[in-house]
Parts: C-alpha cells; sequence; structure tokens
C-alpha cells in the first residue's frame, strides 16, 4: 500500500550504521544509554534510523478542550509522520520529514469535514493537519534544531535520562515551541511528550539500525485556528498512543481511509514527497 522507494533507498544507503562510533554497550555488556555515544546511537534507533531508509511513524489520539479545570471531550486525530535521516560528517543526524493528519468523529473515527463547536454553538470547516516537508538537526547531545531559524518560533527541546528495567527501555522527549502569526493577538503555543518504548534485546542485536517503539503522547496546545474561540480562555490537550519505525500496515484505518480518497498520492509515494528536501545535501 505504501510504496517501496524506501527498500531500493536501503540497498543504496552509504552505511551510515556502519560509520557510527563502535561502543554500542556499556562496560558491564548490558546498552550503553548513558555516554554521549550511546544515548544518541539508543535514541535515534528509536526516534528515527541509523540508516537512511525511509521511516513511517503514527499517532491516534483524543482531543479535548480546556476551561479552567473543566475538561470537554472534543474530537480525535490521527497522523503519521514519514522521515528519512541521514548522518553527517560531524556527527550529528539530518532528518527531513513530512506530517499528515486529520481530525476525526469520536464516535465513527472518521475524518470530519465539519464541526459543530461546544464552546461557541458554531459549524466549523475541518482541514486537514500536519506539516509540509521540513528538514531538523538531531545534535550529538540530542538536541533538535531548524537548519534555518524561522523567524517567531522558538522551540525548547529535552530528552530526558533514559530508563532500563529488565528488557524494557524508555525515553521521554519533550518539546515546546511559540510562535506569532500575522493579525494574532497572542502567540500559539504547542507543547507535547512522547514516551518511547522498546525492547532492549532489539536495540543490542548485532547490525541493527533501527527498531520500532511503542509511543505514549500528550499534548498542550493553545485552541486550533479553525475552531474560530478568538480571545476565549482555555486551551486543547490530546492524549494518545502511537508508533514509531511502524511498519505501514498499522497505519490507523481511519488515516487510510482518508488519505486513500483525499491525497491518494500521500499512499502512493510517502518518498517521493521527501525527495526534493532529501536530495540536498550538508
Amino acid at each position: 500500500m505504501i510504496g517501496r522507494r524506501e527498500a531500493l533507498a536501503g540497498l543504496l544507503a552509504t552505511g551510515a550504521a556502519g560509520a557510527f562510533p563502535a561502543r554500542l554497550f556499556a562496560a558491564d555488556g548490558g546498552l550503553d544509554v548513558t555516554s554521549p555515544e550511546g544515548r544518541q546511537r539508543t535514541f535515534m534507533m528509536m526516534r528515527c534510523a541509523l540508516d537512511e531508509e525511509l521511516t513511517t511513524n503514527w499517532v491516534q489520539a483524543s482531543y479535548f478542550g480546556v476551561v479552567g479545570d473543566e475538561m470537554t471531550p472534543l474530537f480525535g486525530v490521527s497522523s503519521a509522520v514519514f522521515s528519512r535521516t541521514r548522518r553527517l560528517d560531524d556527527g550529528t543526524y539530518r532528518s527531513v520529514s513530512f506530517e499528515l493528519a486529520w481530525f476525526t468523529d469520536p464516535v465513527t473515527s472518521k475524518a470530519m469535514d465539519g464541526f459543530r463547536n461546544p464552546y461557541t454553538n458554531q459549524d466549523c470547516q475541518v482541514p486537514s493537519g500536519g506539516f509540509q516537508p521540513s528538514a531538523s538537526i538531531f545534535g550529538r547531545d540530542l538536541s533538535f534544531t531548524l537548519p534555518k531559524p524561522i523567524p517567531g518560533l522558538t522551540i525548547e527541546h529535552h530528552v530526558l535520562p533514559f530508563v532500563v528495567r529488565g528488557d524494557d527501555v524508555w525515553v521521554s522527549e519533550q518539546m515546546r515551541s511559540e510562535s506569532l502569526f500575522p493579525g494574532a493577538s497572542r502567540p500559539f503555543r504547542y507543547s507535547d511528550n512522547s514516551v518511547l518504548h522498546a525492547r532492549k534485546s532489539d536495540l543490542m542485536k548485532p547490525g541493527a539500525t533501527r527498531v520500532t517503539s511503542e509511543v505514549s503522547y500528550t499534548n498542550v496546545v493553545s485552541w486550533r485556528p479553525w475552531l474560530g474561540m478568538g480571545d476565549r480562555p482555555g486551551h486543547l490537550t490530546a492524549s494518545g498512543f502511537g508508533r514509531q519505525n511502524a511498519h505501514p500496515d498499522s497505519l490507523p484505518p481511519a488515516w487510510l481511509e482518508a488519505t486513500a480518497a483525499r491525497k491518494p498520492e500521500v499512499l502512493k509515494d510517502p518518498a517521493a514527497i521527501l525527495a526534493p528536501l532529501w536530495d540536498v545535501k550538508g
């Protein structure tokens, strides 16, 4: 269902994983999640990949409105992100990715065209969500930056210490952003926390360049502009689950149905959408 250009990309990969520092394990033979090299390797395998093939990530979540201390169920979201990652000569990783998200009916789970806002009692037209193809840099210290700063946008990014218990490995990635759009009276803020879970045994397999990570996801975000909330107090929050380095067959059915009907080119060949940015070296 998803284009298989990524398979060809794997055959033509430049050996990025092989260029990675040899230190994969701690002195006691366990997984190294404390040295800079070990943390970077583990994080990239769980979050992206050490190779250059296409990765498929998805999230399915429920949105709530929050005013004061009251939460109101609103709608769902079904999102998929496609990425490719390349290791650069300075030891950082350049990732190119794009996201397509559909806001969904909480009962039927189908993508919505319209939504009755319970706060305003007005009907809203519902757009698709996500972001256009863009590039980012993951540093040796697990920092997240943009190759070119965007005026008016600030990003804070943190990766908490890894937790290893038995065969379980967890890592929490936190991001906070703020941007001011033309004509807006106040900044648009988006913060999220993703907890990734993988198997230590998978991370330690000889020659492994990626693992599938289960994701628990929470965000806090300003009112979406399409809700027409204006300067009303409150915000949105969402909680859900997902998967990094997922098999395409595991994509949420609601996402597959809406994308096949409305943007079939994404299903046909997501790697082609990334190609213009991916072909930019450095």
